[in-house]
């Protein structure tokens, strides 16, 4: 099933080598964000990695994640879903 979406990531330490370690050892193809301000943290609540949010086109938060267990699986159903 293919679905149309932007993957983004986010290096919620703020750490700049961090993120560039991240991306040039997965030799990524998604964008990574780097989170200086820690707002995922604050805002989002994020404590842990990974946490997995589903927004759709208008920007609403439709799914959060914690932890990485069989997430391709849910993250498809909650796609499916939605």
């Amino acid at each position: 099933m293919e679905f149309g979406f932007k993957l983004l990531v986010i290096e919620v330490t703020g750490n700049l080598k961090k993120a560039r370690e991240v991306i040039k050892d997965n030799k990524a193809t998604f964008t990574l964000l780097l989170d200086s301000e820690l707002y995922s943290r604050k805002v989002l609540n994020v404590m842990g990695t990974p946490t997995t949010f589903i927004v759709d086109k208008e920007g609403r938060i439709r799914c959060r994640l914690i932890g990485a267990d069989d997430l391709e699986k849910v993250v498809e159903d909650v796609l499916v879903r939605i």
